[in-house]
């Protein structure tokens, strides 16, 4: 695997390895963020993680692709419900680097949309099983961004 560091993933090593010797058709999907495509202020640890994550799945895409594994990659934003990212330091520095107080946060994030949607843990779900199904038997290399429309993160 040419693309993959060290330092970045070993389960994720593990896992690909494991079905390169099972010799199956099979598909791997990341959840991401918007933030691998976007930069966020006072994020720069987590944009630069979640862009790594992005470039790890589009390298694996190319490895797998011989194989008959698939990579394909979610980018969820601002699913606040049920995510404990939000129920601690995270939260309170995204308040404080949009200057807003912490209750205030998923309004913000749902009338920055295009769509004026709150994304919650089913949408995410739902885009997963579609890369993971047979639904995505043709596709590869993909982002599917599940944000309620974020102009920042458009991959075009």
């Amino acid at each position: 695997m040419q693309c993959l560091p060290q330092a970045i993933s070993w389960s994720g090593r593990a896992a690909y390895r494991v079905l390169l010797e099972q010799k199956l058709p099979a598909s791997i999907v990341f959840v991401g963020s918007k933030n691998a495509l976007a930069a966020s202020a006072n994020a720069a640890a987590y944009c630069t993680a979640k862009a790594a994550e992005l470039h790890l799945a589009r390298c694996l895409a190319l490895e797998g692709a011989p194989h008959g594994i698939r990579v394909n990659i979610v980018n969820p934003d601002a699913v606040l419900r049920g995510s404990k990212i939000w129920s601690g330091e995270w939260r309170a520095e995204r308040a404080e680097a949009y200057q807003l107080k912490d209750e205030e946060l998923e309004d913000f994030y749902r009338e920055r949309s295009l769509l004026k949607r709150s994304v919650y843990p089913e949408d995410i779900a739902a885009a997963v099983y579609f890369f993971a199904s047979d639904s995505s038997a043709k596709s590869t290399g993909n982002i599917l961004n599940v944000d309620a429309g974020n102009a920042s993160a458009f991959t075009r």
